[in-house]
Parts: structure tokens; sequence; C-alpha cells
């Protein structure tokens, strides 16, 4: 075996990237789970744990404020077909987030999505302004 083989499991990177991340260490999460997205088999779009990843880079994103970023791993975590991403109701709350963020006219499509996945907890933690965006629509 070379001098560079990399021994790391996909769990590796997920707790890895998971400490990072709850020390506010955005950046380096997501750095750590880019590398751990990049061990998985191609295509991509076939892999359930490529979801976990996406998603992953995607919030950290969305913590930093930096939505334009965080908006394509969402997208490509939504259309995974193994249909993890498409009916994970965190997928879809951040999802239609960013989009709202960056003025999307899906924002709401996402946001009601995410309400009929999850209910109205799941915006419990999230600012009100996204509830607000579809309170009117449930």
């Amino acid at each position: 075996m070379g001098l560079f083989t990399n021994n790391k499991s996909t769990d590796d990177y997920a707790k890895e990237g998971n400490k990072l991340f709850d020390a506010g260490e955005y950046l380096q999460a997501v750095s750590i789970w880019l590398e751990g997205l990049n061990s998985l088999n191609k295509p991509l779009n076939m892999q359930s744990e490529a979801v976990w990843f996406q998603t992953s880079i995607a919030d950290a994103y969305f913590m930093l404020g930096e939505y334009e970023k965080a908006y394509p791993y969402l997208w490509d975590a939504k259309s995974n077909i193994t249909g993890e991403g498409y009916t994970n109701p965190f997928v879809m709350l951040r999802l239609g987030q960013c989009s709202f963020e960056l003025g999307k006219d899906d924002a709401a499509e996402y946001l009601i999505r995410a309400y009929m996945l999850a209910g109205d907890d799941i915006f419990e933690s999230e600012d009100e302004k996204y509830f607000d965006q579809i309170k009117n629509l449930v």
C-alpha cells in the first residue's frame, strides 16, 4: 500500500466533520465532509450516503449565510435517486430557506414540503420568516 492510502470510513468522515461543526468550525467541517463525499462510489446520485454529506455541507454553508454555496448541495441531495433526499424534511427545509434567501420562486414549494413531511415542529428553532412564507398556504 502507498504512503497516501486513506483508510477512513464514511462514518469517520461524518464523525470528524460533526465534531468540527458542533464546535462552530463550519469551513473545516465542510472540508472533511467534502473528502467523505469524494470517497464515495460514483455516480453520487445513486449513493444514499451522498445525501447525508451534501446536506451536512449545505447546512454548514447555511450557518455561514453562504446560501449560494449551500443551494447546489441541497439540490443534489434532493435529486438523489435513492429518494432519501426528496423525502427528507430537513433537506426540504434548508432548500426552501436557501431558495428564500436567494429570491428564488420555488422557496414556498420546498418549505411546504418540509411542513408536509414533519409538521410545524421543523420550524420551531428557525427564524419565523420561513414559516411566515407558508402559513397562509397550510
